[in-house]
């Protein structure tokens, strides 16, 4: 309920605004809903944005902030923004509540969710960290969570929610924490705290900071969308082989985060952006979202079997426009 209204209020808050496609430019008008603040996880969006290549595709660009606890799933289901950023599971569990979402870009290609450690925690995998007998902060619904627990037991660590902060895990040196790969261990390496991350790849790899829209919206501007992909995936390639040009921008948006916490989240996400180089970066494929909706289904998120294949498309850019060649001369 809390959700809906949310939605209703920002409904009425673009209304307020005008939701026309086009904007005063005659540029077609795409409103992106971030799932969380300004970081180096949207560089490429920023960098397209700096760099004028909407602009040039014939795209205005708003892009909206998020935040802790922005629904962004049911704001994009709700048209409220046209595209929405959002994780492969959190899509799914929309979709099995009918809401007709469809993810086209993943950012993450690779899990960005990983357990940290200190650097002197003996465990050398995930399975020793999970069953070393220290404590472990994470959110006891989360699928990964489950799933581990299911893999490697729940009766020899002691489980302790995760509400955000890093304290207990600074001075409990055998304690360990769920984390985001590119975020807090960036913020321990900075206050000189040495620590190591697990990936959960190998347990639970959804494919995370999706840009979804409506099937209708889909449908309807799908040449547009194609034009935003094109964009954004020349703005991923300036961003990764130079992040330290956009960064001061994203940091100017977002002054919690340091410059230099941004340069070293950037190095970090690299090989989770685009692990198959460039001709990776925001394909997904049908394998991978079984697995998901796999896990999901087993560990009791979801009840029901899906079409993956609805799901995702992986839209590709416009093709440049044909050129005439010049008649010869006789």
């Amino acid at each position: 309920m809390i959700i809906r209204l949310l939605a209703v209020v920002a409904v009425l808050l673009c209304t307020a605004c005008g939701e026309s496609p086009s904007s005063a430019s005659g540029s077609k008008l795409l409103r992106v809903q971030l799932d969380w603040v300004p970081e180096p996880e949207f560089g490429g969006l920023y960098a397209a944005q700096q760099d004028g290549l909407f602009a040039a595709a014939g795209l205005n660009i708003e892009i909206i902030k998020g935040g802790a606890g922005t629904p962004t799933p049911q704001l994009t289901a709700d048209g409220v923004c046209d595209i929405g950023l959002m994780s492969a599971d959190q899509l799914l569990q929309l979709r099995a509540r009918d809401g007709a979402l469809v993810g086209f870009y993943a950012t993450f290609i690779d899990t960005p969710y990983a357990l940290m450690a200190h650097e002197a925690n003996p465990a050398q995998n995930l399975e020793q960290l999970w069953t070393g007998g220290g404590t472990i902060a994470v959110e006891p619904g989360l699928p990964y969570v489950r799933l581990l627990q299911s893999k490697y037991g729940q009766d020899k660590a002691k489980f302790v929610t995760y509400n955000g902060s890093l304290s207990l895990f600074e001075t409990d040196p055998m304690a360990a924490t769920q984390c985001f790969a590119t975020a807090e261990p960036v913020t321990m390496r900075l206050k000189g705290v040495p620590c190591k991350s697990f990936s959960l790849r190998d347990i639970y790899n959804p494919y995370v900071a999706i840009y979804a829209t409506t099937e209708t919206t889909l449908a309807s501007r799908e040449a547009d969308l194609r034009a935003f992909v094109g964009a954004l995936r020349e703005g991923w390639l300036r961003y990764l082989a130079d992040p330290a040009k956009y960064n001061p921008t994203i940091s100017a948006l977002n002054p919690s985060m340091t410059l230099e916490a941004m340069n070293a989240a950037a190095e970090l996400e690299r090989p989770l952006i685009a692990p198959g180089g460039a001709e990776s970066l925001g394909r997904m494929d049908a394998a991978r979202w079984q697995a998901v909706l796999d896990a999901l289904i087993e560990t009791k998120q979801l009840t029901k079997p899906q079409n993956v294949n609805a799901a995702f498309r992986n839209l590709e850019p416009p093709a440049p426009a044909a050129t005439t060649p010049a008649p010869s001369a006789h």
